[in-house]
């Protein structure tokens, strides 16, 4: 009887998490909103473009800008991109999009040290796949997802528990409410920067500036950053690289034409990984791709040398700002219009 009891109880606590939790959801980090949001996303099932990636892609490209470079409807681009997203997330997705894109041309992809090397993306990407992504069949029956993911049995079981229990996936945001005076103080903030994503959602297909919230943040030239350091980006992540190349490789082999971007990122930004090398390994990657292009279906642009006096184009270290995605737009039709050089300056 009391087994009983306790069973309804859990039945009827995971309807009630399950039917409230949204409504929680805005007061989260801005990471969160969006990994919330996005994946309440509708997407053409006949859409010809797609769009993965990061942050950069967020921030940096609209999807009518893809739409004029592929002289496709706005509608055809399924533009898709996370932040803090990985390497892992973009074959997640692969996996899963691919079978369902019958009319599937072209992907559109980022590639940068964010997204090459062991760091604190690297974690925050696990726990938004945790406490907003699906479960899906091919993230435990292929090897390489099933081994980042699911390293253990706990790491399965938790997955399952936040899939049940909303609530746990939300933790982490939610406790800090009760004792950081900071996110108490930016609650006005967070319902705002929900609202704004929201539309950005419904009007841009997410595309977005990050964090401006109406307006167009830019930095300056004596902007000092105090915990700029990219030391840790040089450092290779194996299972970054392998999981780049079986992406590149599963694309390939479905004959998807690929467009893999190194899309720039702040004067200061790039002048520290210049200084610390840490583009070495995203570098070297990028020119495996472009020397293993099965030939002309992957091309390499690479970006990271284009805006280096144009501290005004940058919302902050990592993002471009509406007037530098504007830039950018103009930057990327010639580019790839014109053909005349596949790698780009930086490369």
């Amino acid at each position: 009887m009391k087994l009983r009891y306790l069973f309804t109880s859990l039945v009827l606590l995971s309807v009630f998490m399950h039917f409230t939790w949204e409504y929680l959801v805005p007061f989260c980090d801005t990471t969160s909103m969006y990994w919330y949001l996005a994946n309440q996303r509708k997407w053409n099932p006949s859409g010809k473009i797609l769009v993965l990636g990061d942050s950069q892609i967020v921030s940096g490209i609209l999807p009518e800008t893809i739409a004029a470079l592929e002289n496709v409807p706005v509608e055809e681009v399924i533009f898709l991109p996370k932040p803090s997203q990985q390497p892992e997330g973009i074959y997640s997705d692969t996996l899963y999009l691919i079978p369902k894109l019958t009319n599937l041309k072209k992907i559109y992809v980022n590639l940068s040290p964010l997204n090459t090397s062991k760091n604190s993306i690297t974690d925050a990407h696990k726990q938004l796949y945790y406490s907003f992504s699906k479960l899906v069949f091919t993230d435990l029956m292929d090897p390489m997802l099933r081994n980042v993911y699911f390293p253990n049995v706990t790491d399965l079981l938790w997955k399952v528990n936040i899939q049940i229990f909303p609530y746990f996936g939300l933790s982490s945001n939610l406790n800090r409410i009760f004792y950081d005076q900071t996110v108490q103080t930016d609650l006005k903030h967070r319902r705002l920067e929900f609202d704004s994503i929201q539309k950005s959602m419904e009007e841009r297909s997410g595309a977005w500036i990050w964090k401006s919230i109406g307006k167009d943040p830019s930095i300056t030239k004596d902007e000092v950053f105090q915990n700029l350091d990219t030391t840790i980006l040089a450092g290779k992540r194996n299972g970054s690289i392998q999981l780049w190349n079986k992406a590149i490789q599963t694309w390939k082999e479905k004959q998807i034409e690929v467009v893999v971007l190194r899309i720039p990122f702040s004067p200061q930004m790039e002048m520290d990984l210049n200084q610390k090398q840490g583009n070495g390994v995203s570098d070297s990657l990028l020119q495996s791709i472009q020397l293993e292009a099965n030939g002309s279906k992957v091309k390499v642009y690479n970006f990271k040398s284009i805006f280096l006096n144009q501290y005004e184009y940058f919302a902050d270290l990592t993002h471009l700002n509406q007037k530098g995605r504007d830039v950018f737009a103009k930057v990327l039709k010639k580019e790839l219009l014109n053909h005349s050089d596949p790698t780009a300056k930086g490369m």
